[in-house]
């Protein structure tokens, strides 16, 4: 009785996961043609707004951004709150503008779709110039609406690279932000198992880098 009703479920379960990927699929493929005539558009006059616009429509902002600051969301005010999460859509806009301005034809083609403990895995692929690099987009649903929670680059999670750049993000009364401090790797970049060299201040950015970090 119990194997008919395990099997029971799976006939059930199936059509609905098949029934969600197809939904994502789609969701994905607008998401992908909305950004290309985003930034392929000529008048360019508006193409930070219609950017946040975008993001605000399909990334998990409001989740995204509380997350990353941990425990100290619950030491702020309402007011401050909103001002850091005004804040943090004007980082990830800034973000995806600077991408914009490299962008030059590059295509962005879906692989596959996975489901994942907290939502689904979509895998695509960046494409351009004979060269693949590899897109994982963490999407969950919200309110029965996809919204993107994480995109990890090449093995590399923006979430998990931004976690500790946020947390150290320190709000005054007024809700501006400081920042404590802007750190440089002293070594190339690379793999870490907990040891690298460091400096603050900075020794080898110029003010025009400094300003984009910042």
């Amino acid at each position: 009785m119990l194997k008919k009703i395990k099997y029971l479920l799976i006939i059930l379960f199936i059509p609905l996961l098949l029934n969600a990927n197809e939904e994502l699929e789609i969701w994905f493929t607008d998401m992908s043609n909305d950004f290309i005539q985003i930034v392929e558009r000529a008048d360019k006059s508006n193409l930070q707004k219609e950017l946040s616009l975008l993001i605000e429509k399909k990334f998990a902002v409001n989740s995204i951004s509380m997350s990353l600051i941990g425990k100290i969301s619950k030491k702020n005010s309402q007011e401050n709150l909103d001002k850091y999460k005004k804040a943090f859509l004007s980082h990830l806009t800034k973000t995806l503008y600077n991408l914009v301005e490299r962008y030059d034809g590059q295509i962005i083609k879906l692989d596959k779709i996975e489901k994942d403990v907290n939502g689904f895995l979509i895998y695509s692929k960046l494409e351009y110039d004979n060269k693949s690099y590899s897109i994982v987009w963490r999407v969950v649903h919200i309110e029965n609406e996809p919204k993107v929670l994480d995109v990890i680059i090449e093995n590399t999670s923006y979430y998990v690279t931004k976690k500790s750049e946020f947390f150290q993000i320190l709000r005054d009364n007024k809700g501006s932000v400081m920042i404590a401090g802007i750190m440089e790797h002293i070594e190339e970049a690379g793999i870490h198992s907990g040891d690298s060299a460091c400096s603050i201040p900075t020794f080898s950015l110029d003010n025009n880098t400094i300003d984009q970090i910042k």
